[in-house]
């Protein structure tokens, strides 16, 4: 009796480890999509109730954008990031005289550019981190995918994860110039003329490649 059941037992194991990896549960992609009715901007899940944010009055949406579960909205007053896995949108004020140049929207990070600073919003924390942009400080790159983005300046490079917190900087030296820049989801890599510089999404900060 008792070697029966081990049969059975050393069976039911040797189908589970066989079975296809579709009978496991995994996560779901999701999209989500970002529209406008009436005096609200709406984020529209795949499943679940849809997620409004009333405009004030005289407020207008200038754009929105959406991949995967992160979503983007842009008003007259300020930058609204949508998060899927907390279900709500989370807000940044534009200071007076302070408009939108570009913005880069990827499945778990945002990343919006404008006259004065850079802001940045993490999908799964629904969070926004703001950085100052010097007075002659110019963006001249703003790249990313998967989890990290890295804004290139013309006095340092910002490095923003899904991860960490905040932006991490590194100045420039003196004479050195940028060469290339390779990515990954989760690591990038900076060449310049006197140095190699990576940021990586699990752990923050810029390290020296030597």
């Amino acid at each position: 009796m008792c070697s029966t059941t081990s049969r059975a037992t050393f069976s039911l194991i040797i189908m589970l480890a066989l079975a296809p990896s579709s009978a496991l549960p995994q996560s779901r992609h999701v999209d989500v999509l970002v529209t406008v009715i009436k005096d609200r901007v709406v984020a529209l899940p795949g499943s679940g109730s849809p997620v409004e944010e009333p405009l004030g009055v005289n407020e207008t949406i200038v754009t929105t954008a959406a991949q995967g579960p992160a979503g983007f909205a842009q008003t007259t007053r300020r930058l609204l990031g949508f998060s899927f896995g907390l279900r709500r949108w989370t807000e940044v004020q534009l200071g007076i005289e302070e408009h939108v140049d570009r913005h880069h929207v990827s499945p778990r990070l945002l990343m919006v550019q404008t006259n004065r600073r850079v802001h940045g919003f993490q999908e799964s924390r629904g969070h926004w981190f703001s950085e100052a942009l010097g007075p002659n400080e110019t963006v001249r790159q703003l790249q990313g995918h998967g989890h990290v983005i890295v804004v290139i300046t013309s006095e340092r490079a910002l490095g923003f994860s899904a991860f960490t917190g905040g932006f991490f900087a590194v100045r420039w030296s003196a004479n050195e110039q940028m060469q290339s820049i390779d990515q990954t989801n989760d690591v990038t890599v900076i060449r310049t003329t006197m140095r190699n510089l990576t940021f990586r999404s699990q752990t923050g900060g810029w390290t020296e490649l030597r």
